[in-house]
């Protein structure tokens, strides 16, 4: 009985990486070929023309080894083919920006930008969920209405406009944080977590909001179901009915929101790094997209898919352990 159990369980969680491995080949091809269609759409003589804006020499050898490195001869179909198979064994091609080996340029920034991300997700979690079960639970009070506006300014102020209120206030004004740039933990652990309050916290003023209201709107929707009127009937504790009963049928939600706001999640990400002038991948990918560097701007496109389908994944199978019933339909 328990090598049958053990089989299943690993049946199942053969079919979780192949569903996966699924969804993530299909996106990364899906958005990698409208990155190549788009390019060749959008410029007249397509991606050759930004290569050779004056026009090729086909004398010159410099040019016809460009020429044959992006495979400028095949068509657009060809050359996304070709692509695809490089990337699979992590070659990403050239960057004409950097001059290097794209995956050589992108290696040093990636920690940088999976820490802010991994960071600001878990600090919007941490203070969205709070407030909306605290909203929920004092929502016949005033502080309920209070927690409620404060809740919905997050979700209308813009990512843009945080980062320049935060330094405006606490690195110009009052001199406490720094207003930019960034100092890996390698160098030192206290300067590296002064850099990460500002950008944080501008990610995440913008993010928890949304959060915080779908939690609010789930738990008062669990609030007034039937079992949880008989579990007051029968006098059992309000903090005993919300953590025993409540947070586990509104927490499925919550994961949804999750999954579905790191879409804005990584677009923030990427106006934070800008205007703190951090070194990750947020300003290499608009200056990828005002340059066309095609083959790093492939390279971003894949993180981009990478991380937004990993955790939509992850949550798709916590929802399901969560609620078996879901699993079933």
């Amino acid at each position: 009985m328990r090598h049958v159990r053990g089989a299943t369980i690993l049946w199942t969680i053969a079919k979780e990486i192949g569903r996966y491995l699924r969804r993530l080949l299909a996106t990364i091809a899906g958005t990698t070929l409208a990155v190549f269609l788009l390019i060749d759409i959008s410029i007249p003589g397509g991606f050759r023309a930004v290569v050779f804006p004056s026009g090729p020499n086909l004398q010159s050898e410099r040019d016809q080894a460009l020429s044959e490195a992006y495979h400028l001869d095949e068509n657009v179909f060809v050359r996304w083919v070709r692509w695809m198979i490089d990337a699979v064994q992590l070659d990403f091609g050239f960057s004409m920006r950097a001059r290097t080996e794209v995956w050589e340029y992108i290696q040093p920034r990636l920690p940088i930008s999976g820490e802010l991300m991994l960071v600001g997700v878990g600090a919007t979690v941490a203070i969205g969920v709070p407030l909306g079960v605290l909203a929920a639970l004092w929502s016949q009070r005033r502080a309920g209405r209070v927690v409620d506006g404060i809740l919905g300014l997050s979700q209308g102020i813009p990512v843009f406009v945080t980062p320049y209120i935060l330094i405006a206030v606490f690195a110009l004004q009052l001199r406490w944080l720094p207003a930019a740039s960034w100092v890996r933990p390698s160098v030192s652990i206290t300067d590296h977590l002064r850099h990460l309050v500002l950008p944080v916290t501008a990610l995440v003023l913008a993010e928890f909001g949304a959060v915080g209201r779908i939690v609010r709107a789930d738990v008062l929707r669990v609030l007034e179901e039937d079992y949880i009127t008989s579990a007051v009937s029968k006098g059992l504790s309000s903090r005993f009915i919300l953590f025993r009963h409540a947070l586990r049928p509104a927490s499925l939600g919550l994961l949804n929101i999750v999954g579905l706001n790191i879409g804005s999640m990584l677009s923030g990400a990427v106006v934070v790094e800008l205007v703190f002038g951090i070194g990750g991948l947020g300003g290499l990918l608009f200056e990828a997209t005002i340059n066309r560097d095609e083959y790093l701007l492939l390279a971003l496109t894949t993180y981009l898919v990478i991380v937004f389908v990993t955790i939509n994944s992850v949550v798709d199978v916590l929802v399901r352990v969560m609620d078996p019933r879901i699993s079933k339909k």
